[in-house]
């Protein structure tokens, strides 16, 4: 599964989720650190990947409509230690198959998934 993680996102989950075997763009590696909300949208619809955010904007379906992507996951709970993140997101790509999200806006509470 191909994965674009916002440079918010802290960079445990990356490679966590490198070593499980996921194609990941960091935007935070990348040369255009700092991208504009639609820039990494359209690196998203690019790669045909989905994303994985802290950025409260991406759950905007206007702006950032989730239907054309693989889906979009975004962290909501603010005060998370980088293993709590790892775990969240590690447990929820186990637990899922990508179908069940992809072109869904995924709401990845600290005790809870809102998957819509």
């Amino acid at each position: 599964m191909k994965i674009v993680i916002d440079e918010n996102v802290s960079y445990g989950v990356i490679e966590r989720l490198r070593m499980r075997g996921h194609d990941t763009i960091s935007v935070s590696e990348m040369p255009e650190r700092g991208m504009a909300d639609e820039d990494v949208f359209a690196l998203v619809l690019r790669e045909e990947a989905a994303l994985i955010t802290r950025d409260y904007h991406f759950t905007n379906p206007i702006r950032f409509p989730t239907e054309k992507t693989k889906g979009i996951i975004y962290i909501r709970h603010g005060n998370l230690r980088s293993e709590e993140e790892i775990r969240m997101i590690e447990n929820f790509l186990h637990a899922h198959d990508p179908e069940v999200f992809q072109g869904k806006l995924v709401t990845h509470y600290r005790d809870s998934v809102w998957i819509r």
